[in-house]
This record gives structure tokens, C-alpha cells and sequence, in this order.
């Protein structure tokens, strides 16, 4: 059942989706019709309603792709299909401690909050203050506060922690963090890297070499989708094709001898 204080998708048709917070007295509205948000709490997710216009919409259950498309984000972020490796690439269990950099507009923060659950932690690092406070709010809105711990600083320094199960970095010159990031990973504790242009790829996968990590990737993922429609099926003229490549590599042990 949807409590207040619950993010919800309202869900009119495909152009307009919506994630909101349910709050009590308050009024969701659009070009389709309005609704009081107190009519919402009590119903289970999946439900029909009906705005004052008569037009039907539906309250779902947020998904990851919900909260990249309602999110706040001044600047671009990471798109689901790359973040969706990311994670899955990283080994990464529920209540594992990560550490990520830079925070952005939060949306690889929440997405690792997510996936690591209630025991698990985000350390996330920014040198921008501005964006670190708009991804607090958008953890906040989500109820992960407790998941998320924001750290202003430059980790072309170094990390303040040590012994972290992975690493995720998404900032212009990250093979300047190569041996930090080696030094604050447990022994086989994964490094995720994205980088948006390919000159990049060569001064990562070399820095990561250099510092000890082994089994290291370069990777594209491209992501085509359908319309459906009867007799007129087809791939959709417009989609996103390039976003950026993702490099990941493996702590090894260095040898004594």
C-alpha cells in the first residue's frame, strides 16, 4: 500500500511520466488533469485513477529508469545502460562499502544505493559543492539518506578510507587516480571508469596497468529500441547511441620478488 512520504511514478502515457513524492494536502497537476495526493495513499501500486478531467493515469512502483528520467540534473549523467554494467561488472554485493567520484547529480549514487541495500555504503566525492547538494536532495527525496556519505574533496589526493570492495569513477583525467584508487581497494576489489572520448581509454588502461590492476576492459554499450505498433514494427528513428565507454580492471597483489 502507498504511504505518504512514498515516491511514487504517475504514469499518463509515454511523454508524461512523473515521480513524485506522496505527501498529504498537496496536488499533483499537469496538462491532463490534477489529483489530490491524498487520494493515492492506501491505494496498492499498479492502480487506476481518474484526474479531473476524466482522463485516466496509473500509480506505479518507481523503477531505476523512472528516477534517471524525474531526476534533478543541471549537468548530463550516466545512462541506465551503462550504469546497469557498471554495477553489474563490479562484483559488488549488498552491504559492500564503495567508493565513487565525482557525485554529479547523483544518479550512479543512487543506483549503487540501491543495489547495495540497507547495509551497504556509498562513499561518494565531489570538489563541487553545488552538485554535491543537489544530489542530497535527490537521495533525499529517494529515502537513502542513511546509504550515502558525501565527502568534499579532490581524490586526485587520495581516498580517506581503505579496504573498499570497488571503486567507481566518472571524472575528465581518472588515471590520475589510478594508484590511489589501487591503494584504497581490498586485494581483487574491482575499478569501474567511465570516460566519455576514446584518447581517453589509452591513458586509462595504461595507468591502471601500471598500478597493479589486472584483467582490465575496455567496453561500448549501445542500446537500440522498438516501437510497436501492428504491421509497423521497426526500431524508433531517434534513440541514444554513443554515450561514453567504460573501463574496469582488478586489484592484484604485487609480487615481492
Amino acid at each position: 500500500m502507498i504511504k505518504e512520504d512514498d515516491v511514487i511514478t504517475f504514469w499518463i502515457d509515454m511523454k508524461r511520466t512523473y515521480l513524485i513524492k506522496v505527501k498529504k494536502g498537496k496536488k499533483f497537476g499537469s496538462d491532463k488533469g490534477a489529483i489530490n495526493l491524498d487520494s493515492i495513499i492506501g491505494l496498492e501500486y499498479g492502480s487506476e485513477v481518474t484526474l479531473s478531467t476524466g482522463n485516466k493515469a496509473y500509480v506505479l512502483k518507481p523503477s531505476l529508469i523512472d528516477i534517471y528520467n524525474g531526476l534533478k540534473r543541471p549537468s548530463q549523467v550516466l545512462y541506465p545502460k551503462d550504469v546497469a554494467y557498471m554495477i553489474y561488472s563490479s562484483g559488488i554485493q549488498p552491504g559492500d562499502i564503495v567508493l565513487e567520484a565525482g557525485t554529479g547529480s547523483g544518479f550512479l549514487t543512487i543506483s549503487l544505493a540501491y543495489y547495495l541495500g540497507e547495509k551497504g555504503r556509498v562513499i561518494t566525492y565531489d570538489i563541487r559543492q553545488d552538485m554535491q547538494e543537489i544530489a542530497k536532495k535527490n537521495i533525499e527525496l529517494l529515502n537513502l539518506t542513511d546509504r550515502v556519505t558525501f565527502k568534499l574533496k579532490d581524490v586526485r589526493e587520495g581516498f580517506e578510507e581503505s579496504n573498499v570492495d570497488a571503486i567507481f569513477l566518472d571524472m575528465p583525467d581518472p588515471w590520475n587516480v589510478a594508484k590511489h584508487a589501487y591503494d584504497a581497494l581490498k586485494p581483487s576489489g574491482s575499478i569501474v571508469i567511465f570516460v566519455p572520448t576514446t584518447n581517453q581509454i589509452e591513458k586509462v588502461g595504461i595507468a591502471l596497468k601500471n598500478s597493479g590492476f589486472i584483467d582490465i576492459h575496455a567496453e561500448e554499450l549501445i542500446l537500440r529500441e522498438y516501437q510497436i505498433k501492428e504491421n509497423a514494427t521497426r526500431p524508433k528513428n531517434i534513440g541514444v547511441m554513443h554515450t561514453g565507454y567504460i573501463i574496469r580492471g582488478r586489484k592484484s597483489l604485487k609480487s615481492s620478488t
